[in-house]
């Protein structure tokens, strides 16, 4: 039986795997849960967190296979993060098994606002916050779906998921349940669950106002702005090589020079894009500031910029910065990244913990900065994002809130090789264009160079032979410019603070409903404690209801 269960929640893990990028199957995220759920029903606390953690374990396991290829991460990383993450999952079990289970309470009722509080603690978790892969991210290429995330951000998707899987789930039981009554020959046909028209009613809903206010955010109706995206696709292993940074460097200005000639307004290259402090290194900043005259465009170039010039107790450390070329060769502003990677670009708590070279082995010494940066060229503001600072969406949408219309993410997808990790990256992106009805412009070394719409929608991608991964280029788009603040931008998580509220409304609730089932249910007697005396061949005397009297062997009469 236990086989059986466990067998039930890795098929859970692996239908929600398979609905992230890059295996596609998003609507496999519809009923994802219910077979862990129904192994839940029935069992106990210990075994609902266990069986849940084997859910978590095999969807986390198999979403983060491509930590093995940074070289910063070992396989000790991968399994500390896997073994981290299925905490949640356990946790969301545990939490059905008390409210559901002990406590009665409707699924559909328990278990979103619990999966959604939980979601929102493993993104914001301080340096062990991870906010990747939740569900609603797997709905990345449902344009009508996802708008419902300018109101509640992703969080309300992934509430819309598991609302779904517990009315389908309440379906199977109100099924199962009625064909126990009747006879096997006999046509079933249970009643639905109230909450299969609710869930029904939420994801009809929020299709037809996401195709409704897709035309409102088509880039045809907005005023736009020209920028080209150059990847470079620099190998990793010889990105800080210091014989190959000349090669990098001249690569980067040849495709600048194509690009120009589609006369943009900025060229954005990808993170670290110059290999060397730009601001503080004059021969640098000249060799960069002829490409941007001889294209007259701006050019906004990844650099690591010696953190020396603004704290000298900093000497040694990098920023990890975009900086701004204006059109005449002059520096024009600088963002540096103030989300750094735990672990990989930092050390977390280094004051407090001794950590072992085989957890916290960081690239080099980065230190994050302290400001939301907006560039200007002439009348348009924008802002900049680095790497995985785009997954946050607190962060980002800081930037639209002080006035960016458009925005521009840089990484370097190079790290990952040929797997789901550019993908993954990608289809999170997004989700911060919907959230905030902005677009983004998207550099990568090597990855998914795009451009977003602020709907959300795939504008455009640098690609050769349908590959976007190694393969160098160059792309040019009118980006649409942000026209509203969208209710999210303006609020932010406000329905995950509501749905958390319910949540823990849910706690005292639950206790109440336990105990008085508790007590309507009476205790249970305790079993006859054998003296080691006693023949147990001996029939012991049958206990009758006083409810219904017993019938006679072999007769239909009563006693």
């Amino acid at each position: 039986m236990w086989l059986r269960h466990a067998g039930l929640a890795c098929l859970s893990g692996l239908l929600l795997l398979l609905s992230f990028p890059a295996y596609e199957l998003d609507f496999l995220v519809w009923a994802g849960f219910v077979p862990l759920l129904l192994a839940l029903d029935g069992r106990t606390l210990f075994q609902a967190f266990l069986l849940s953690s084997v859910t978590a374990w095999v969807l986390f396991t198999g979403v983060f296979y491509w930590i093995w290829t940074v070289p910063a991460f070992n396989i000790l990383d991968y399994f500390l993060l896997a073994t981290y993450l299925s905490l949640y999952g356990g946790v969301f079990g545990l939490g059905v098994g008390w409210m559901h289970g002990r406590a009665g309470m409707p699924l559909a009722l328990v278990a979103p606002p619990l999966w959604v509080t939980l979601e929102y603690l493993r993104a914001h978790a301080s340096f062990l916050g991870v906010p990747w892969m939740l569900l609603g991210h797997s709905q990345y290429r449902q344009p009508s779906l996802i708008q419902l995330c300018s109101v509640t951000g992703v969080y309300g998707l992934s509430f819309l998921i598991v609302l779904v899987n517990a009315a389908l789930t309440e379906t199977a039981g109100a099924f199962r349940a009625q064909s126990a009554s009747v006879p096997s020959r006999r046509l079933i046909v249970a009643q639905p669950p109230a909450s299969v028209l609710i869930a029904l009613s939420g994801v009809g809903l929020a299709g037809l106002l996401g195709t409704w206010s897709l035309p409102a955010s088509d880039a045809e109706n907005l005023d736009s702005f020209p920028v080209a995206l150059v990847q470079g696709n620099i190998p990793q292993d010889r990105k800080w090589d210091q014989a190959y940074r000349a090669i990098a460097l001249t690569r980067h200005e040849l495709l600048t020079l194509e690009a120009g000639r589609h006369h943009p307004a900025l060229i954005v290259w990808p993170e670290t894009a110059v290999p060397g402090d730009v601001e503080h290194a004059p021969a640098l900043l000249e060799r960069v500031g002829r490409v941007a005259r001889e294209t007259n465009s701006h050019l906004l170039v990844g650099s690591a910029s010696a953190a020396k010039f603004s704290d000298k107790s900093l000497s040694g450390k990098n920023y990890n910065s975009m900086v701004l070329i204006s059109a005449n060769g002059q520096l024009a502003g600088e963002y540096r990244k103030m989300v750094l990677v735990p672990f990989g670009e930092y050390a977390p708590l280094r004051s407090l913990i001794r950590w072992s070279a085989a957890i916290a082995t960081p690239r080099r010494d980065i230190v994050p900065g302290d400001q939301f940066t907006l560039f200007k060229i002439g009348r348009i503001t924008f802002g900049a994002t680095i790497c995985w600072e785009s997954l946050f969406p607190d962060v980002f949408r800081q930037f639209v809130n002080q006035g960016a219309q458009f925005m521009v993410n840089a990484g370097n997808e190079a790290w990952f090789g040929e797997t789901a990790a550019p993908s993954q990256f990608f289809a999170m992106t997004v989700f911060r264009a919907v959230e905030n009805h902005v677009a983004i412009a998207r550099a990568e070394n090597t990855g998914i160079s795009a451009f977003i719409g602020p709907d959300g929608r795939i504008l455009g991608r640098i690609e050769r032979g349908g590959k976007n991964l190694f393969v160098e280029g160059f792309l040019t788009q009118d980006v649409p410019l942000r026209s509203d603040l969208t209710f999210y931008t303006r609020y932010g998580d406000l329905f995950v603070w509501i749905v958390m509220g319910i949540a823990l409304m849910m706690v005292p609730c639950a206790l109440l409903r336990a105990r008085t089932r508790h007590a309507v249910a009476g205790p249970v007697p305790a079993a006859p404690i054998p003296s080691g005396k006693e023949d147990h061949a001996v029939p012991q005397p049958v206990q009758y209801s006083a409810e219904r009297e017993p019938l006679l062997p072999d007769s239909g009469r009563h006693l």
